[in-house]
C-alpha cells in the first residue's frame, strides 16, 4: 500500500489538539513502524533509559566482580530494550475514534490568509546547513511578516544532525506563539531524526484533530533497502572529503518516503476547515511520483464535504506536463489552484469551491536580506462565501 494513516503526531505540550471536530475515517491501513523507526524513536524520545540503565549497571558493577564498564554497558543495553518495548507499545496505538462520515459543516463568511512554505529545517537559504538561533529568528520573522492565519509547512526537522538536532516546530512555536501547532513525520532515521510536514494556526484558530498520511518510498521500506540507501549516501559524502567519488551500492537511490499532514482547524467564528500540508517528489528513476504520491492524497479529499485547503511543495514547476496533470487531478476532486497568477513556484495552494482566492503572492526576502529558506513562501487570501 502506497498510503497509510499515522496516528502518532508531534505536538507541543502547551498546544495540544483541542478535540471536538474529527477527521473522517479513511479506508487505509494504519502505519506500523519498522525496526529502524523503533530504534530511532527510542533514541530520540527515550534516550534517558540508556543513561539510567548505564548508571544502575555501573553502580552494580562497582560492588560486584562484574566490572564497572561491562556492567554499565549491559545496563545501558537493558535500558535501551525497555525503551524499545515502550516505543513499540505506543507505536501500535490505534488513536482516536473517527466517524465513517462527517456532517456537512455550516459555513460562515470570513477571510483567511494562508501561507505555504518549505522551511528547510530552519537552516537558512540554498545550500545552508545547521540551524542556529539567528537562522530560526530569521525564519520566524519571515513567517510573522506574512501575517497569515494558517501556515502550511514542509521540511520540519526534529533531532536531525543537519539542523543541529533542532525541533523546528517547537522553535517556531516559541518565537511565533501560534494558537495551534502540529507536525506529522514522513520517516524515522536510525539515530532518531524525523522530518515532516505541519500546520501552524493563528488569530484564535485551533487544531481539533490531526493525523499523518504517510507515502511509502518508491522502492520499498524494508530495512535492507534503507541500509543500502544510507550506505550509498554516507560513502559518497565521506569519499568527497578526500577528493574522491566512491560510493557503495552506487545504484541505490535516496530513501525518500513522503507525507502529508491532515488536520481539522476551527476558527473563532465556528467554521471547520480541513487543511492538508504535503511534500511530494518530482519524477525520478522512471517513477511517476506525482501519480504515485499526489493522487492517493487527493483520493481522500471527497471524504470531507466542507471547506478544504491543500498546500504543498509539489517539486514540480509551473507549465510542465506534471503540473498540468496535477491541476487535472485536483479539479477532479473539486480543488482549484488558489495561487494561480503568482510567480512560478513549486509550492502551491489549492482550495475547494467554498472559497474565492484573492491576491496570491510569492513573497520576496525581507528588507533585501538573504532568504530564510531554499524555497520562497507563497500566500493567498481565501474568502469563505
Amino acid at each position: 500500500m502506497t498510503l497509510a494513516v499515522d496516528v502518532t503526531v508531534h505536538t507541543i505540550r502547551r498546544l495540544p489538539l483541542t478535540g471536538g471536530s474529527m477527521l473522517p475515517r479513511l479506508d487505509l491501513d494504519d502505519h506500523r513502524p519498522g525496526l529502524i523507526d523503533l530504534i530511532g524513536s527510542t533514541i530520540r524520545d527515550r534516550g534517558w533509559w540508556l543513561l539510567v540503565g548505564g548508571v544502575i549497571g555501573a553502580v552494580i558493577g562497582a560492588f560486584t566482580s562484574a566490572g564497572v564498564v561491562a556492567a554499565a554497558l549491559l545496563g545501558a543495553a537493558a535500558g535501551f530494550a525497555v525503551g524499545m518495548v515502550r516505543s513499540q507499545m505506543i507505536g501500535l496505538s490505534l488513536g482516536p475514534y473517527r466517524p465513517d462520515h462527517v456532517e456537512t459543516p455550516e459555513v460562515i463568511g470570513e477571510t483567511l490568509r494562508v501561507l505555504e512554505y518549505n522551511v528547510h529545517g530552519g537552516m537558512g537559504g540554498p545550500g545552508k546547513f545547521l540551524a542556529t538561533p539567528r537562522t530560526l529568528d530569521h525564519l520566524a520573522a519571515t513567517i510573522r511578516a506574512a501575517e497569515a492565519d494558517i501556515v502550511l509547512l514542509q521540511e520540519l526537522d526534529d533531532f536531525a544532525l543537519r539542523s543541529t538536532m533542532t525541533d523546528t516546530l517547537g522553535q517556531l512555536v516559541k518565537r511565533l506563539h501560534p494558537t495551534g501547532a502540529v507536525m506529522t513525520p514522513a520517516a524515522e532515521k536510525v539515530y532518531g531524526r524525523r522530518e515532516g510536514t505541519g500546520v501552524l494556526t493563528f488569530s484564535g484558530i485551533t487544531i481539533s484533530d490531526a493525523r499523518g498520511l504517510r507515502i511509502s518510498d518508491a522502492f520499498g521500506d524494508k530495512t535492507s533497502r534503507r541500509f543500502r540507501s544510507a550506505a550509498a549516501m554516507w560513502s559518497g559524502i565521506v569519499s568527497g572529503w578526500f577528493g574522491r567519488r566512491a560510493r557503495v551500492f552506487a545504484a541505490s537511490t535516496e530513501y525518500q518516503p513522503r507525507a502529508a499532514t491532515d488536520a481539522v482547524i476551527c476558527t473563532p467564528t465556528g467554521n471547520r476547515i480541513r487543511v492538508l500540508s504535503g511534500h511530494f517528489s518530482s519524477p525520478h528513476d522512471g517513477v511517476d511520483e506525482p501519480a504515485r504520491q499526489v493522487a492517493p492524497i487527493l483520493d481522500t479529499v471527497p471524504t470531507w464535504v466542507g471547506p478544504t485547503i491543500l498546500g504543498a511543495d509539489f517539486n514540480v514547476r509551473d507549465g510542465s506536463a506534471e503540473f498540468d496533470r496535477e491541476h487535472e487531478m485536483c479539479t477532479d476532486v473539486g480543488l482549484s489552484e488558489a495561487t494561480a497568477g503568482a510567480p512560478p513556484n513549486s509550492d502551491r495552494i489549492y482550495a475547494s469551491a467554498h472559497f474565492d482566492a484573492m491576491r496570491p503572492q510569492k513573497l520576496p526576502p525581507l528588507n533585501g536580506e538573504p532568504p530564510a529558506s531554499d524555497h520562497s513562501p507563497v500566500v493567498v487570501e481565501l474568502r469563505l462565501r
